[in-house]
């Protein structure tokens, strides 16, 4: 199995610099054109997806249409659609959901005040998310080349990046020769995600054996081929005068539409 761990496209919320979670953040025209970049690279390098898993949450799924969308179907066979699950949703900010980054709670907090989702939550849903969609794939087909994207949020990415460093065996668990991140020096220090910044990962059967190791896949290789890749966006640039960071309209026209 090869999967591909993606971040959603640009939002106006990371544009403003506030907390977004599970607030249902519109995307930027900037943040549609990095998703047709996206879509696109994947058909330029010949990536055929089998299954598309995605948050619920529009900045994510709208991303994870897009990359569907750009994928070629045999003739007669259902088009490729991603596959929901509110278990890859944002981390779940409470009430500081839309306030700026840096932004410290009040003090005193007020009495309908809201904490943020905890940790425990969160690696609870990455379990979930692994254990009901994923693993089965894996377990049927252990040898097989499929192609697996996620397309999630930077938290959760994080928090399944952590769930798998558990549950692999350390010695079976390695960087690929050349992968260099200076936001990851080592296996126990979280990645982080770019918008549409994807994370490769290849999982193959190990030739050895090993002794069963308490919440350890057995026999099971893992390799990171890739971090926060965004070679798609190398040649993107926003769209001057407000305009990229504005949110997006789908009823909008562009300037070339004009001129055909």
């Amino acid at each position: 199995m090869q999967l591909y761990l993606i971040r959603h496209a640009e939002t106006i919320h990371n544009v403003g610099k506030v907390l977004a979670g599970t607030t249902d953040s519109a995307l930027t025209n900037h943040g549609m054109t990095q998703i047709n970049c996206l879509a696109q690279h994947f058909v330029s390098n010949s990536t055929k997806f089998t299954t598309v898993f995605s948050s619920d949450l529009s900045r994510a799924r709208i991303t994870a249409e897009g990359v569907c969308r750009a994928q070629v179907s045999p003739a007669g066979e259902t088009p490729l659609q991603p596959k929901l699950t509110p278990n890859l949703r944002e981390k779940d900010y409470g009430s500081t959901e839309g306030c700026f980054w840096k932004t410290p709670p009040p003090l005193p907090r007020p009495r309908d005040w809201v904490l943020p989702e905890t940790k425990a939550s969160m690696r609870k849903r990455a379990k979930s998310f692994f254990d009901e969609l994923l693993l089965p794939i894996l377990m049927r087909d252990p040898h097989g080349r499929q192609n697996i994207a996620v397309v999630a949020h930077g938290i959760i990415l994080q928090e399944l990046w952590s769930y798998f460093i558990e549950i692999f065996n350390p010695a079976d668990t390695k960087v690929a020769p050349g992968i260099c991140d200076t936001n990851m020096t080592t296996h126990h220090t979280k990645p982080v995600w770019s918008n549409t910044g994807y994370m490769t990962i290849l999982i193959t059967p190990h030739p050895t054996e090993r002794a069963m190791l308490p919440n350890v896949m057995p026999n099971f290789a893992f390799v990171v081929l890739g971090i926060d890749d965004k070679k798609h966006l190398a040649n993107l640039h926003r769209t001057r005068g407000g305009v990229g960071t504005a949110a997006h309209d789908v009823k909008q026209r562009k300037i070339d539409q004009f001129f055909r």
